[in-house]
């Protein structure tokens, strides 16, 4: 099947978190993520993971993280989302985008698994959108090397959340938390305590936590999460780059004494 072909039924699929009034919204869960890349060889254990949520800034930290690694002399796949021209975007190895034959072959692979698990009764509903690019990247970074995984380690930035993000499958090295504020509130909860406490579930027992200062409820959550599974905090305050004295009206720098 034709590249053009996955697209158009890819972007069928799209609108999955737009559910019309009347109708029943769409569950998620790691359970229907790990049936279907059950079925197709768990690539995602074959490569090391880091994973980075949160509302703001996610997706500059994972491509920024993936560009370091990449120039440390490492096979760095990214996984991002959302795209701005083409879905290709988001996965990429080592800066390259996916070429459309390879997009389109995993695609209607995973398509195909997907189908016959719902005819077999092992999946209630078809993969989603997000699911099916997830394990298309997985695929991806897992097998473009005969005999050894394409990547030595791929950064993924969580979709939605994190608890269950299909990207939460994997058991990562790191997790990252950057700037948390209100976002998908009807998804994740009214409120910031209950929006970190979503992302906190990319948390795992006695790993390692990357962030920043947060708004105080989500600190606390963070704080509450990481606390019960023995996590490691490393603030990422130390690591940034000093900000610029700031402009004053008209354009112009302050002057220095």
């Amino acid at each position: 099947m034709s590249y053009a072909a996955a697209i158009d039924q890819l972007n069928a699929m799209a609108p999955e978190l737009y559910t019309q009034p009347g109708h029943v919204r769409r569950k998620f869960s790691l359970d229907e993520i790990g049936a279907l890349l059950a079925a197709l060889g768990d690539p995602h254990k074959r490569f090391r993971s880091v994973l980075v949520a949160g509302t703001n800034g996610k997706g500059s930290t994972a491509s920024t993280l993936a560009s370091i690694l990449t120039a440390s002399g490492l096979r760095a796949g990214l996984y991002t989302s959302p795209h701005l021209t083409r879905p290709n975007e988001r996965i990429r190895i080592n800066g390259a985008e996916i070429s459309d034959d390879a997009f389109a072959a995993l695609y209607f692979r995973v398509h195909d698994c997907g189908q016959k698990l719902v005819l077999d009764q092992k999946l209630a509903q078809v993969p989603s959108f997000f699911e099916t690019l997830t394990a298309m990247a997985f695929l991806h970074f897992a097998e473009e090397a005969p005999g050894s995984a394409a990547v030595d380690i791929s950064v993924l930035e969580v979709g939605m959340g994190g608890r269950l993000d299909a990207t939460n499958i994997v058991d990562p090295l790191l997790s990252i938390i950057t700037d948390i504020s209100l976002d998908h509130t009807e998804w994740l909860g009214p409120t910031i305590s209950a929006i970190a406490r979503e992302k906190a579930g990319i948390l795992r027992p006695n790993g390692t936590l990357i962030t920043l200062p947060q708004h105080p409820e989500a600190n606390q959550v963070i704080g509450e999460v990481a606390t019960e599974l023995n996590v490691r905090g490393v603030s990422a305050v130390p690591y940034m780059p000093k900000q610029r004295r700031p402009l004053r009206q008209g354009g112009q720098f302050p002057r220095r004494n």
